[in-house]
């Protein structure tokens, strides 16, 4: 969206930089710029009349901005905001702090707004500059920063749950049962929180969201709207699939190297993926945690594709293959034409036949639920 120009312009342009969600209001009362990140917060696109060039008044009767912000919001805004404007003296503080309401979605979360007066070279009224920021305090903020922003981006595209075909990973480590029991509880769990970062990492430079985890399971999704195409979305699933044992390997060598006594042939994945055609796929969010979840018979059956998978077997799906164009087969090393498939309830009788009664309920579980599922060993 286009700004003003003068000094006011040179305001518009440093805010520009900083990603904020922000507003921008003349001498005169009207609003002059709204950011990219207010923009979207208010759900407005390109084509919405947002009320750039209206008084600030007429603005917060719009509807865009009475869905989101509250009734005492505004009326908090408009009884603050008059002042400063009309305030040729510089009677009023150019700088002050109002808290506020806004509706996110279905759920209403307070906000801090900082305004600052602006003022001309003479001294003269120039407008005022609103900048919305979370109530949170500082360390809460360094917390969340610590994330990877590309994948919360992609997480915060999915507030609204909709059919969405993706490619599906599950991953947990083989016999994490006995290995939790001779390790140390505190080298154990420095081994599952390396583990778990490693995969989010791997999952999140390749364009994918992280889903549930549990334990020592971990689960992500790549959905085609992300990547721009099925095949990319497929390869990206299966290049995490070919990297995972690498990278958690490198996990487990680091730890050794801390007096553990643990080797690379301990912790080994076992990795099932799978395609889901129209998974339905959303946000969570409570007030303690931010999730995406998918919903669909592939994902169960992605699940159960992994709880077969024995020794570090990587079990890729022959649906999830032929999403493969020739291209991105070639990129991944693989030859769709020359590779054989197994039925899913052949391996997990061969499984169950040696694992005894729980892998004989686990194999039953998945010959119930997808058997039918032919599927390739990466080896």
């Amino acid at each position: 969206m286009g700004g003003p120009e003068g000094r006011l312009g040179e305001v518009v342009a440093a805010l520009c930089g900083s990603r904020s969600a922000a507003q921008v209001v003349d001498a005169r009362g009207r609003l002059a710029w709204v950011s990219e990140q207010m923009l979207m917060m208010a759900g407005a696109d390109e084509d919405t009349d947002v009320g750039v060039g209206r008084h600030v008044d007429e603005v917060l009767d719009r509807p865009i901005w009475r869905e989101m912000l509250t009734p005492d919001a505004v009326e908090t805004l408009r009884r603050d905001l008059h002042p400063r404007l009309d305030d040729p003296s510089g009677e009023h503080a150019p700088l002050w702090v109002l808290p506020l309401e806004l509706r996110m979605g279905s759920r209403q979360r307070g906000i801090g707004m900082l305004g600052v007066t602006l003022r001309q070279a003479d001294g003269s009224p120039l407008g005022a500059v609103l900048i919305y920021a979370p109530l949170l305090p500082a360390r809460v903020l360094a917390l969340v920063s610590e994330g990877d922003e590309a994948m919360f981006t992609r997480m915060a595209d999915l507030s609204e749950p909709a059919q969405r075909p993706a490619a599906v990973v599950f991953a947990d480590i083989d016999g994490s049962g006995p290995l939790s029991r001779r390790l140390p509880t505190e080298v154990y769990f420095e081994l599952i929180r390396g583990v778990t970062t490693a995969f989010d990492e791997l999952v999140g430079r390749h364009g994918g969201i992280v889903g549930k985890h549990a334990g020592d399971g971990a689960s992500a999704y790549f959905l085609a709207e992300s990547h721009g195409a099925d095949s990319d979305a497929a390869a990206a699933a299966l290049r995490v699939v070919q990297t995972l044992p690498d990278v958690v390997a490198d996990v487990v060598a680091d730890l050794a190297e801390t007096g553990a006594d643990i080797a690379v042939a301990d912790c080994r994945m076992n990795i099932g993926a799978h395609w889901g055609a129209d998974l339905f796929i959303g946000q969570i969010v409570t007030g303690g945690r931010l999730e995406v979840t998918a919903l669909g018979d592939e994902v169960n059956e992605c699940a159960r594709v992994e709880q077969v998978a024995t020794g570090g077997q990587r079990l890729i799906t022959k649906t999830l293959v032929e999403r493969l164009d020739d291209g991105a087969a070639a990129d991944l090393g693989l030859r769709p034409r020359g590779m054989t498939y197994r039925m899913l309830a052949d391996l997990s009788r061969d499984g169950a036949a040696a694992a005894g009664t729980t892998g004989a309920k686990a194999g039953l579980k998945a010959e119930r639920d997808a058997g039918s599922l032919a599927v390739h060993d990466l080896g």
